[in-house]
This record gives C-alpha cells, sequence and structure tokens, in this order.
C-alpha cells in the first residue's frame, strides 16, 4: 500500500510540474533540473525532477523508500523503479484522448504580487472550469510554488543544465516484476569455483573383457 501511495505522490508530483512547465507565464528550458517539496493528502514528500526534452525523471524519498519514475515520450513507456529491491514497473503511455468539445479552456489571470520562500513573485491563477491553480512565479520566470485544493508544490534549488543521459536509462541489474533477479558477479564465479572444487568421480576398475582376450589371460 505505502508503494501505491508513493507511486501516486510520483505521478501527481511529475504531473503537476509539466503543468507548470507548460504555463504561458513560466519559460522553463529544454534541459533542468529543481527540487520539490510536495505537501498531498497530509503527506509531505521531497523529490527531484530531471528533465531533458521529452524526457523526465522524478526521484522521490519518503520515509526512507527511494523510488523513481522515469517517462519516455520517445519511447511512449513509464518506468517506475523501486530501488530498495532493484524492481521495474513498466507501462506504456496511452495515447491522450481527443478533448471532448466540452472541455474549458484554460483561462489565466494575474492576481497580484507575494514574496515566497524569500522570493518575490507574481502571482497567477489559472481556472479551469471549476478547478482553480494558483502559481507564483519569480523574476525569472520560473515556478516558486503552485497550489490548489489538493497539492502544495514548492520548486527549489533551479539549474538550467543537461541532466545526465544515464538518468533516463534503467538501470543495470533491475528485473521486472516476476522475473528472477539477474545473477551478479560474484554469484557467478561463486559457481565456478564451486565446480572447479567438486571432487573428480572416482573411476570404477575396467571389467575384464571376454572372448579371446579373456581366454588368453586365463
Amino acid at each position: 500500500m505505502k508503494s501505491l501511495k508513493f507511486l501516486l505522490c510520483l505521478a501527481f508530483a511529475a504531473a503537476a510540474a509539466q503543468a507548470a512547465n507548460n504555463s504561458p507565464m513560466a519559460e522553463w528550458p529544454k534541459a533542468y533540473s529543481v527540487e520539490m517539496e510536495t505537501v498531498a493528502g497530509g503527506m509531505t514528500t521531497k523529490s527531484k525532477l530531471s528533465v531533458d526534452g521529452d524526457k523526465m525523471r522524478t526521484d522521490m524519498d519518503a520515509n526512507g523508500m527511494q523510488m523513481s519514475t522515469i517517462t519516455r515520450q520517445d519511447k511512449k513507456m513509464t518506468y517506475s523503479l523501486m530501488h530498495a529491491n532493484k524492481m521495474v514497473m513498466e507501462n506504456a503511455i496511452p495515447d491522450a484522448p481527443a478533448p471532448a468539445a466540452t472541455t474549458p479552456e484554460p483561462v489565466w489571470e494575474k492576481v497580484g504580487s507575494a514574496t515566497i520562500n524569500g522570493q518575490a513573485c507574481t502571482e497567477y491563477k489559472m481556472k479551469t472550469g471549476n478547478d482553480v491553480t494558483t502559481f507564483f512565479i519569480n523574476g525569472d520566470k520560473l515556478p516558486v510554488r503552485m497550489t490548489n485544493a489538493n497539492v502544495t508544490i514548492d520548486y527549489k534549488n533551479f539549474k538550467a543544465d543537461k541532466p545526465d543521459a544515464s538518468l533516463f536509462e534503467v538501470p543495470a541489474g533491475y528485473s521486472a516484476q516476476g522475473e528472477a533477479p539477474a545473477a551478479s558477479a560474484d554469484n557467478g564465479n561463486a559457481s565456478e569455483e564451486s565446480k572447479a572444487a567438486a571432487p573428480a568421480p572416482e573411476e570404477k576398475p575396467a571389467k575384464k573383457k571376454k572372448g579371446f582376450g579373456g581366454l588368453l589371460n586365463r
């Protein structure tokens, strides 16, 4: 149950971060990383978001459980990594359904100014039907906080650097659910040593042949 909650938090944090990234009031580069503190459902989690174009990774440490989600739009796949037991859950990204004709377009409204986490910000409200999300965006046009009725996310330590490409790949040695863990090099060496240490089978004395050879030996 905890794993499911953490996965939901990861997915929600990534989706919320992407919503902030798509804000017309914010200007995030194609490649960056940022730390996030998310409060949702009475749970506070800290995570890190790394983005490189259409590749995204969210790393989260909640109550000592470390988990990551990799989203690869180029492969139309997501990979949820559970680091403690080196497991990976793979899921295909479904095609986005066509928006319903009745789905309202988001409406942005500038509300005023506020100081959030020591930064001077402009406050905007995004209304989509009855849903309202508030963004606080600093002078560099980067979100500092996003909040709505269900979640509050603070963004910290933004870095406009290209993340390491390995972050968007499933680490070696991770197994999908139901698969046997990959054998380690140590286990392989141990098996070879066991074979080498095993005693050779005892040779049995050759039986005397019957026929002319046996008659001559009498």
